[in-house]
């Protein structure tokens, strides 16, 4: 931990991943916010990563709910919400012994094909028990890799929702997750007073990454809105499969 501190790269590279998060976050409904933790497991190990990102993606859940919350779809949010929860839970008895590259690559995979194949999404919307699919996905690669962002935006493009309502659901979505997480993450003995201190350092960066974000978001128009989601969650299963392939060389 002391050696961060003084450390460039990682100041440079928690810039870069936490800003854009908040980006994806406010703007993109999380579309590639699995951005931090490959960025920062470039300089510190993965688990410290993901312990470190909690507390900000709780933060840039609670500014994206305030923008938001007006237009939040309650129908959607009964049906992934549940799911999630039991992704969550599945997650925690995971956490530390299931493989994560293997996750990685299959959550990858799925990213690419879908955002590359718009066809994919009225079939994804209307099979039986999408929601349950799609939301306990994210809730157990959340839970495991802060990376619940593309399952949920495939459910969520194949839904066809107008862009707040979009933005307003996975504000909530995420904001429930991140907030149920704390609980199997403080049972792991693994948060420390340093690392909750430099998470508090970075928070300044979350909140002008979601403020950028919903500035962002304002500036696109309604029916473009699907395809930059589609282009983030591309980018997202690219930056997974790269973690993979780049952690085995």
């Amino acid at each position: 931990m002391e050696g961060l501190l003084v450390s460039p790269a990682f100041w440079l590279l928690a810039f870069l991943g936490v800003i854009l998060t908040g980006i994806s976050k406010s703007g993109f409904a999380g579309g590639a916010g699995v951005v931090a933790v490959p960025l920062l497991a470039l300089v510190m190990p993965v688990p410290l990563a993901v312990f470190l990102m909690l507390p900000l993606l709780l933060t840039m859940d609670i500014k994206t709910i305030h923008y938001y919350r007006q237009h939040t779809s309650t129908a959607e949010l009964k049906k992934i919400v549940p799911a999630a929860l039991a992704g969550i839970a599945a997650g925690g008895l995971l956490l530390g012994r299931l493989p994560v590259e293997m996750l990685k690559l299959l959550l990858g995979g799925l990213s690419v094909v879908f955002a590359l194949w718009h066809r994919l999404a009225p079939r994804l919307g209307q099979m039986k028990g999408a929601a349950w699919l799609w939301g306990g996905i994210s809730g157990l690669t959340s839970t495991l890799i802060h990376a619940g962002g593309p399952p949920i935006n495939i459910y969520l493009i194949a839904r066809q929702l107008p862009k707040l309502t979009w933005l307003a659901s996975a504000g909530v979505f995420f904001g429930v997750m991140n907030t149920v997480k704390v609980f199997p993450y403080l049972m792991t003995g693994r948060w420390t007073l340093q690392l909750l201190a430099l998470s508090l350092a970075l928070l300044p960066l979350a909140l002008l990454g979601t403020w950028l974000g919903r500035w962002i978001q304002g500036k696109i128009p309604e029916q473009q809105f699907v395809l930059y989601c589609r282009l983030l969650l591309l980018v997202s299963g690219l930056l997974l499969i790269a973690q993979v392939v780049t952690d085995q060389d």
